[in-house]
This record gives structure tokens, C-alpha cells and sequence, in this order.
């Protein structure tokens, strides 16, 4: 059984008839906040430099490529661009998986762990990091719900402005590389669409076991790119434009050193027989304590596409969707048009975007779905 609860209808999300992003009124309309207090925080290049990015510095953290901005971070793959809409992508994303998760943002067991006070219980407060930033909007919903906790939110990009909260430090710098936090810091670490941060996923993976406490626990969401239709689910028939496109889509993350067999893989890469791990030393005379982790559960949840599900909540589940599809699409398009022109001559490249867009707007009949991966585990004591 999925460590989430069914959907319920307690958040209303309003997408117009033409399925651009219309944000969430009444939860955005209460945090906007000054412009003086919107803050970015840097962590430099050092474990104590921590200072506020100007407004004139932001420009360093961007690099464009194809006419699109990209983070300048070299170790990130140019897969889908920092544009002005990223943002708004990041929060109806996170309004996507709430819903799947019955309007939460986190399992029961680390809900009772965070109100608890952290792994070993009776604490002050939990130490929870979060891996992308992005708009921001999980960690603040985080800081409003377990008022004891206390959050480290990292990026490689000034993505958007951040209110200044007391419990939530937003930092800024190459954290795929090195985590600027000591061994056994964190109760919690949260990552979202990782995959794509960065060329070297375990790594990445690596450092957050690092700085996880014994006990703690890891929280993975990812949403891989692959289409099914029907019931039982089938992968998308290949003559679709989508399913070409899709391809494309996996073709160019692996040009850009994108690690996305993670997504197939991502359970055996987080036990701790995995090689990424190292625990098979047999020459070694200096063996440290095993590194991995246990209690690993993986599931899977269909997100519908389009407005063919006979359930309303489902319906409106999947017209968000296909409005996220869309735009994450068309924000995309400097990279895809690249990559179809490879194959393509221009004017078979926009017939071929088009079509993909035409099929988004037309792909209730194939009931189609896609799929929402989560992973849960505890860090080896």
C-alpha cells in the first residue's frame, strides 16, 4: 500500500479552457510579499561565506544557450531552461503530486517523525533539507506545517525571489558536488525531479546519505518521461508524435549526461550493495561503519492526461497535467527543436512540435497516462 492517503477534494485548482497555468489564487494571494524583503542567500564557495545575491549578481548564476537561459553550472544537463514560466511549472508540479498524495506533502511516518522532533524523538526541532528549490512552494508549505522544524532549501539557481522566513535557509551554490553541511546533519532530506539537476546523480546521492543522520530518512519524487495507454496500461503506441518526441526527450538527456537510467534503477542504487556505496572493501584495513540504506519502499502512482477519467478528482488531475505537459513542452523547445533539426529540416520540425501539441490537446481517447515515482528509505544506522 502507497504511504499516501486517496485523494481529496480539499485543494481547488482553476485551469483555463486554453490549459495555460493559472496559479492558485488563494494560496499565492497571502504570500506575496515586498519586493525589499525578497532575498536570495549564497553559500559561495565555502562552508561559512553565506550573504544575500543583489539583484545585479543574479545574471552570474544564468548562461543562454539556443535564445534560453540555462543555470551556468556546467554539471547541469541543458534539458529544460530557467525561463520566466519555471517557476510557475515548479508550483503546478507541486499542486500535481499533492493531489496524488491526498493532499499532503509528506508520508505518515515522516510526518510523525517531524512532529516528533526528529529520528531519535523528544528533540526541539527536525533538520530538513530540501534538493531543488526551485519556486519555493514545498518548503514554505513545510515551514507552515510543522512549526518546530527547521529547513535548508538548496539550489544551483536564483530560480525566483524568496521571502525571508526564520526557520527556512535558502542557499545557492553547486550542491550536486558538495553539500556544505556536516556529516549527520539532517532528519529529513526531500528531492524532487533530481535527476535532471545534475550529471552525476549518485554523487549527488552520495551526499545526501552524507549528510542524512543515522536513522534518517530519504524522500525521492521523480516523473519519467514514458506514456501508457489503455487498461490494463501499455506503453504509448510508437506512432504517436509524443512517443517520438519522448524518445527524443530521452536521447537528449543522455547527450546532455543526464543520469536517467536512474529512474529504472533508483531502489538498487539506494541499497547498500550497490557499488556507488563501496561497502565491498576485502583488502581494506580501514572499514567504516556500511553506508546505504534500508526499509526501501518504491511505488508508483498514474497521473491521467487529459480529462478521460470518469472520476472528477481524476479529471481534474489530468487537465492540470496536460496543462503542465504543454507548457514544460513549449518551455522546452529551444532544446527540442535542436534536437529535431538533427533529423529534420525546419519546416518538418515545427509540422512535427505541432502535431505534438495538437495530440496533447486530443490524447483522451488513448487514456493515457504517465507515471508519478516516489522512494522511500532510511539511512543504515
Amino acid at each position: 500500500m502507497a504511504p499516501f492517503s486517496e485523494y481529496d477534494n480539499r485543494i481547488r485548482i482553476v485551469v483555463d479552457d486554453t490549459y495555460e497555468i493559472v496559479e492558485p489564487l488563494e494560496s499565492l494571494s497571502d504570500q506575496t510579499p515586498n519586493t525589499q524583503d525578497l532575498v536570495f542567500s549564497d553559500s559561495g564557495s565555502s562552508y561559512d561565506s553565506l550573504s544575500t545575491i543583489q539583484s545585479n549578481e543574479v545574471a552570474e548564476y544564468f548562461r543562454s544557450v539556443h535564445g534560453s537561459l540555462f543555470p551556468s553550472d556546467e554539471n547541469a544537463p541543458l534539458v529544460f531552461p530557467t525561463e520566466a514560466t519555471a517557476d510557475r511549472l515548479d508550483i503546478l508540479l507541486h499542486i500535481i503530486v499533492r493531489l496524488l498524495r491526498g493532499s499532503k506533502n509528506v508520508p505518515d511516518s515522516i510526518d510523525e517523525m517531524l512532529r516528533n522532533g526528529g529520528v531519535a524523538g523528544g528533540g526541539t526541532g527536525a533538520r530538513v533539507l530540501d534538493a531543488v528549490t526551485n519556486s519555493g512552494t514545498w518548503v514554505n508549505e513545510m515551514a507552515e506545517t510543522y512549526s518546530t522544524a527547521i529547513f535548508t532549501s538548496v539550489d544551483i539557481k536564483p530560480l525566483v525571489a524568496h521571502a525571508p522566513h526564520p526557520r527556512i535557509d535558502f542557499q545557492v551554490y553547486n550542491f550536486p558536488v558538495g553539500i556544505l553541511d556536516t556529516d549527520n546533519t539532517f532528519d529529513l532530506v526531500h528531492v524532487r525531479q533530481g535527476v535532471l539537476v545534475t550529471k552525476d546523480f549518485n554523487l549527488l546521492l552520495r551526499e545526501l546519505h552524507r549528510v542524512l543522520k543515522p536513522g534518517g530518512y530519504i524522500m525521492i519524487t521523480e516523473l519519467p518521461f514514458d506514456a501508457y495507454e489503455g487498461d490494463p496500461p501499455i506503453p504509448l503506441r510508437p506512432s504517436l508524435y509524443l512517443s517520438q518526441a519522448i524518445q527524443m526527450g530521452y536521447e537528449t538527456c543522455k547527450a546532455e549526461g543526464a543520469d536517467v537510467a536512474a529512474w529504472q534503477d533508483m531502489s538498487a542504487r539506494l541499497d547498500p550493495s550497490h557499488s556507488l556505496w563501496e561497502n565491498q572493501h576485502p583488502d581494506s584495513q580501514d572499514i567504516g561503519p556500511p553506508r546505504g540504506f534500508h526499509g526501501i519502499i518504491s511505488y508508483e502512482q498514474p497521473i491521467p492526461v487529459g480529462t478521460w477519467h470518469p472520476d472528477e478528482g481524476q479529471k481534474l488531475l489530468g487537465n492540470l497535467f496536460r496543462s503542465y505537459a504543454l507548457n514544460t513542452l513549449c518551455s522546452a523547445l529551444p532544446v527540442a527543436t535542436q534536437r529535431i533539426e538533427e533529423v529534420l529540416n525546419d519546416g518538418q520540425s515545427r509540422e512535427f512540435i505541432e502535431k505534438i501539441i495538437h495530440e496533447l490537446n486530443d490524447l483522451d481517447m488513448y487514456r493515457a497516462t504517465y507515471r508519478c515515482h516516489t522512494w522511500l528509505a532510511r539511512k543504515i544506522n
